[in-house]
């Protein structure tokens, strides 16, 4: 049978892990946890309530919402390729043209390669 806690041990847990963080930097929960025999996840369950952040490695609440997106691969030959002048739309065109090229170059053997399968 799960124990309930009241809220008075819920708030004197959450102060001992926020005053053991500022003094450690980091550790609170499993101290805790040892100390009033809880399960670490119940302990981080408080803490979320409470609104307290834990100061080790990245949640992965915040990778999730805030992870960015994947950065184009960019090829070594456009890496290689000066970049256009602002305003300058011939050497934009110029650019394209050589990257459509390139695309088509790797379509055209990703097919043979697929065609060998």
């Amino acid at each position: 049978m799960a124990i309930r806690y009241d809220q008075k041990t819920k708030d004197e847990v959450v102060a001992f892990i926020t005053k053991y963080n500022e003094e450690n930097g980091r550790g609170g929960q499993s101290a805790a946890a040892a100390k009033w025999k809880l399960n670490p996840i119940t302990v981080k369950a408080w803490m979320e309530k409470a609104g307290v952040s834990s100061p080790g490695k990245s949640s992965k609440k915040k990778k999730k919402a805030g992870k960015p997106a994947a950065a184009p691969k960019v090829s070594r030959a456009a890496k290689a390729a000066p970049k256009a002048a602002t305003g300058s739309i011939s050497s934009s065109l110029k650019r394209m043209v050589e990257i459509q090229e390139q695309i088509q170059s790797l379509q055209s053997e990703y097919e043979s390669l697929k065609a060998t399968l």
